[in-house]
């Protein structure tokens, strides 16, 4: 095949336009710190080196909490670049570890379900777990059983708070089984008064079943919430106690939250769900979960390092799986060569089958 056939090829599976003149220019960066990070939590997962991983994970932290801009990106870069070509990989190793013995599984599995919860950075990413939501439903609500270790419990939380504001109701119908919750009861009923951030999490995830506006999880929900109110209630009455005796109570903004959560079930499920998104768009609603002023969006081969804070840049989607993103011609073509045409083929295998 010449050169221009392979060009061909590349452009008529997706036209990415050239957003910036100086594209062409840009020289592979593969000892970047980005590739790098990519290829160390690419090695881990394919060979289960859960060591490896959490090193990985640590550094990418470091690179979330510094106040650079540059880091900042570089740690989004990681997290799209990752869950773009290694979702699969990830939710193998998820339900791998869950079968760990008891001693070692939690601690593995945080790292497993931190890794998954990092690479669910955008909404193509996030729409492509459901997948293999049928999978990992029973590893998340494990995970919700456990009382071994807070950080499984939380990452667990994450994961499925991002699914349900972006999937809705497609998800929510893998995960809301009865096991489910009656976890969610009981973590509430657990984590009350004990660790604000797990309650608040919890009640977060009973919002954005009520976001999905289908009579179904509307009833499901209301009926998570009705059971909870007597708990709320003597939450209430202690926040009483403790400030007639002028002690602190760590109750309060949970007890407002889920006050605001029983005054919205009296409207009907698309009330309910329009009174809670507040006329947000799930991109709007994404950038508060991943606490970004925008959504970032990265140029999807791994050297580039152009995004969508800078001026005059643009993407465009792979027209064959619409899961990444080029900002040029040039870069789809390196990327469909070094080996996007695989994983490419392997998304449009799944797509027709589902």
């Amino acid at each position: 095949m010449t050169e221009r056939s392979r060009f061909e090829e590349v452009r008529n599976i997706g036209d990415a336009g050239d957003s910036i003149p100086t594209c062409q220019d840009i020289q592979p960066a593969t000892d970047s710190p980005v590739c790098e990070m990519v290829r160390s939590i690419k090695s881990a997962l394919h060979c289960g080196d859960h060591q490896s991983l959490k090193v990985a994970l640590e550094k990418l932290e470091l690179w979330k909490n510094q106040k650079d801009n540059e880091r900042l990106h570089n740690y989004w870069r990681v997290a799209q670049l990752t869950g773009e070509a290694e979702l699969k990989n990830v939710c193998i190793l998820l339900t791998v570890t869950s079968e760990k013995p008891e001693n070692v599984r939690w601690n593995y599995l945080q790292d497993a379900l931190s890794v998954l919860a990092m690479c669910l950075c955008n909404r193509e990413i996030i729409s492509t777990m459901l997948f293999y939501a049928n999978d990992i439903q029973p590893v998340l609500t494990m995970a919700l059983v456990q009382t071994c270790d807070e950080e499984v419990y939380f990452e667990s939380l994450v994961i499925i708070n991002k699914m349900l504001i972006v999937c809705r109701e497609k998800f929510a119908k893998f995960i809301l089984t009865p096991f489910f919750l009656e976890a969610l009861t009981e973590g509430v009923e657990q984590w009350l008064g004990t660790s604000i951030r797990l309650t608040n999490m919890l009640l977060q995830v009973i919002k954005s079943i009520l976001m999905c506006g289908q009579d179904s999880t509307f009833e499901k929900a209301s009926q998570v919430i009705k059971k909870l109110v007597n708990t709320f209630t003597l939450a209430s009455k202690e926040i009483a106690t403790c400030a007639d005796k002028g002690q602190t109570c760590n109750m309060s903004l949970s007890i407002e939250f889920f006050e605001a959560l029983v005054k919205s079930i009296v409207f009907s499920p698309h009330e309910c769900s329009i009174y809670w998104t507040k006329g947000k768009s799930t991109k709007e609603l994404l950038c508060e979960v991943l606490d970004q002023p925008w959504l970032f969006i990265h140029c999807s081969w791994p050297p580039c390092g152009v995004h969508n804070g800078m001026p005059q840049t643009f993407f465009r989607k792979c027209g064959a799986c619409s899961i990444v993103r080029y900002c040029s011609r040039q870069c789809q073509t390196k990327h469909w060569e070094a080996g996007h045409l695989i994983l490419c083929k392997s998304n449009m295998n799944r797509n027709k089958s589902a």
